[in-house]
């Protein structure tokens, strides 16, 4: 497997810390952990309580930095979001972000913990 980064992003973020994770001989089949359920509904539960509104969302220093990030590169914040941005605003709404896999599963609750886009 081979990783590579593009010289421009090096250029315009030199001080980048870009982490990779592999993994070998993982059972993703079968029924998603309960420990994982639970920390999950824990999780939409909190941030449905701390942001019972979309409108503050985007000034929150986690997301606006992933904001400015994608205008760097050249996207459009307001119209393709991160995707931490997007989880909490289904949250927010009332929506919980299912089901998927184990693994998927277990980043999302990484993700919705530490408002990081882990995926």
């Amino acid at each position: 497997m081979k990783f590579k980064i593009d010289n421009e992003i090096i250029e315009k973020f030199p001080g980048i810390t870009i982490g990779v994770l592999i993994a070998k001989e993982i059972n993703n089949q079968g029924p998603i952990p309960k420990e994982v359920q639970e920390e999950k509904k824990e999780q939409e539960t909190k941030i449905q309580a701390q942001y019972p509104s979309t409108e503050t969302l985007s000034q929150h220093p986690k997301i606006d930095i992933w904001r400015k990030a994608y205008s760097l590169f050249g996207g459009e914040p307001k119209k393709n979001k991160s995707s931490i941005e997007n989880i909490y605003r289904r949250i927010s709404n009332g929506e919980s972000i299912g089901q998927i896999n184990k693994i998927v599963d277990i980043y999302n609750v990484i993700s919705i913990k530490h408002m990081l886009p882990v995926g």
